[in-house]
């Protein structure tokens, strides 16, 4: 089971009480369905305010988030061969009051077809499997493939039989897609990458799965049981997928052709849809046999190992990094596939690849690149293979949304993006496919956050942009699943009210999910929260962040949040030097603390303008008092009675006495004159 998976039974012991949820259920934590349960969930029992008991939930974990996304389009689809959900979105549970994804359905008819994943599959007969699987999950497979919508999940231990032998579809979307399938259940590509990294995929992807299903429910017991994952990926890609899990064994002749035709390795000659329904409404058909890559003159040794063809090699390289930079630093690989190979196209991607090594030489990691896209060449149809990474091309948001906390994988996703090794992997491809115009997009809106590594952006800012509905990874909202900015603030409020938040409540994730969803240019705040360590401006520019996010989302009462950025930031009204209006702002900040506006305490604690007139009237009184600090001095020093003063003072006198005489002067001449 991948790491992010995790059993929450035990954590969610305590939730007992029932709770309304949409206006529509009640949720009952207290009644418990183990039997219901998916990886990573606890199924509770659920029932409808109308009347409707027969229903159960799901309650998610964040650290594997559900299909945000699939969860809309998969709603609205009614088919009673498959589950679909009948309710979603958050509650807050009274115990703990933290807020959780729920997922409410309709409960299943029959039993699973297997308890639990490592169970053995029970062998049917031949027309149980043609009636009881493929004729009745046939509305399933067409309603998915019809809206193009992927299921990902089918797997033997979620699929639920009835009494009767006929067959239904789990539940898919508790978790991201494929992320609990099984190595043996995924196509190769797939089942290469990291279950973080298969990603939506197509509907042809489930067609293979449903082909698995039934060579294992017409043979028994556990395909290639005991084998590892990597050993299982190597029979594939050695025999083809029909030849290592159907081999030699006997199967239902009138099972041969669908099998043939859905674990085809070629996606192009895979059956879709169309063809399955031929075949259940009885036109024969022949499915065209993959060829298995063509095998080399000599082998190449590599690890330990002798290799006849180049997905066998690829293959290899992908598990032995540090001897494949060996191998590319050499001209070994080069001259094998164009002499024992004779394949003049790939030579010549590899000669590209090592060129581009050396010109990244300086940057520590162009062995690195040049491995990875000698490994495209080798075999188009792999993922992308870098280091550890290994992702499908569509599904690298998602990979680092799941991997962000794992040691190393945010920088080497990073690699990924900034040496456009998913341009690269599309150059590769044999054939083009309309969608690849929509992944080279994807990923240029990637690397567009990425370019900068101011808070708010980087690859915070990619898991978000990429996964729509992806909740607030911040280990600041603690369990809380914030997948809407309006509940943003509340979890911050319910986190800061218990005491589990010392500091200023904003980092890089809550930054990067707030910019996501925020309207509003805030470039020039974010470059304040460069350096988390000078405190002050950090930390108003915090109040700032949160204080807009109040006003554009609410609630209009934060009361302890409130009171937590006031205590953060209080020193700064201590600086402020007019001790008439410390006062006042002291009382402000108790006013706005009390009635909980962010806003309001930001116009006061963060206001620049408040700030500017403070200094600028300290500055004038700095002048004033240092005037008359220097006419007390003087008077002091005897400066009134010195000779120097009374000169001066005497001058001035006699100047004013004689120009006083002047005037009256001519004052009275000017009478004479006129009278």
């Amino acid at each position: 089971m991948p790491t992010h998976i995790k059993e929450i039974a035990n954590e969610l012991a305590h939730l007992q009480q029932p709770v309304e949820f949409e206006g529509k259920f009640r949720l009952l934590p207290a009644e418990r369905l183990p039997e219901l349960q998916s990886p990573g969930t606890l199924a509770i029992a659920a029932a409808s305010l109308k009347g409707n008991n027969s229903l159960f939930a799901l309650i998610c974990q964040k650290e594997a988030a559900p299909r945000f996304s699939m969860i809309r389009l998969m709603s609205r689809v009614t088919c009673p061969v498959m589950m679909t959900p009948v309710g979603s979105g958050t509650v807050i549970f009274p115990e703990d009051n933290v807020r959780r994804f729920v997922l409410v359905y309709e409960r299943p008819s029959g039993t699973r077809l297997i308890p639990e994943a490592g169970h053995l599959v029970p062998k049917m007969d031949e027309e149980t499997i043609i009636n009881g699987f493929i004729h009745n999950l046939l509305p399933a497979l067409r309603e998915l493939s019809s809206r193009t919508l992927m299921h990902r999940a089918i797997r033997p231990e979620n699929i639920f039989v009835a009494s009767d032998g006929r067959a239904m579809l789990g539940e898919c979307l508790s978790t991201p897609a494929a992320y609990a399938q099984p190595v043996l259940y995924e196509p190769i590509d797939s089942g290469m990458a990291s279950p973080s990294g298969r990603g939506e995929g197509g509907v042809l992807d489930d067609f293979y799965s449903f082909g698995v299903l039934l060579a294992e429910v017409a043979m028994g017991g556990s395909l290639l049981k005991g084998k590892s994952d990597e050993e299982i990926i190597e029979a594939k890609i050695k025999l083809g997928s029909y030849g290592a899990l159907v081999g030699q064994t006997r199967v239902p002749l009138k099972l041969m052709e669908p099998l043939r035709g859905l674990l085809s390795d070629d996606p192009y000659e895979r059956w879709a849809m169309p063809d399955i329904e031929m075949w259940a409404n009885g036109r024969h058909l022949s499915p065209k046999q993959v060829p298995l890559p063509p095998k080399a003159v000599r082998s190449i040794s590599f690890a330990g190992k002798d290799y006849l063809t180049a997905p066998m090699l690829a293959n290899a390289m992908r598990l032995n990094w540090s001897e494949s930079k060996k191998l590319i630093s050499s001209d070994h690989l080069d001259s094998w596939v164009r002499r024992a190979l004779s394949n003049e196209d790939m030579g010549d991607l590899i000669v590209l690849a090592e060129r581009t090594s050396s010109a990244l030489a300086s940057t520590g990691s162009g062995d690195d690149r040049a491995v990875s896209a000698s490994i495209m060449a080798l075999d188009p149809a792999a993922p992308i293979i870098y280091k550890d990474v290994a992702v499908r091309v569509d599904a690298i948001a998602q990979a680092i949304a799941l991997e962000f906390f794992e040691p190393g994988k945010v920088e080497q996703f990073l690699d990924v993006i900034r040496m456009k090794l998913s341009q690269a992997w599309v150059t590769s491809q044999t054939r083009t496919k309309p969608e690849f115009i929509a992944i080279i997009k994807q990923i240029e809106h990637l690397a567009q956050n990425v370019k900068s590594m101011v808070p708010g952006y980087g690859m915070e800012r990619a898991v978000y942009a990429g996964n729509e509905g992806w909740p607030c990874m911040s280990p600041l909202v603690g369990d809380h699943y914030v997948d809407d900015i309006k509940n943003l603030l509340p979890a911050l409020e319910n986190m800061v009210a218990s005491g589990r938040i010392e500091g200023a409540p904003v980092d890089r994730h809550i930054l990067a999910f707030a910019m996501n969803n925020m309207r509003g240019n805030f470039d020039a705040l974010l470059k304040r929260f460069e350096d988390p360590f000078d405190r002050d401006v950090y930390n108003g520019a915090s109040l700032r962040i949160l204080a807009d996010m109040q006003k554009q989302f609410g609630p209009p009462n934060l009361p302890a949040l409130s009171a937590h950025m006031a205590n953060l930031l209080i020193d700064s009204v201590e600086n402020f030097h007019n001790t008439a209006f410390r006062k006042q702002l002291r009382e402000a900040v108790e006013n706005a603390t009390t009635e909980g506006k962010l806003t309001i305490l930001q116009s006061i604690l963060d206001n620049s303008q408040i700030k500017d007139q403070d200094q600028t009237g300290f500055d004038q009184a700095q002048m004033i008092f240092s005037n008359l600090e220097a006419q007390a001095t003087w008077l002091e020093q005897g400066g009134l009675v010195s000779n120097e003063n009374v000169q001066l003072v005497s001058e001035k006198t006699s100047a004013v006495i004689s120009g006083l005489c002047s005037s009256l002067a001519l004052v009275g001449m000017t009478i004479a004159w006129v009278f």
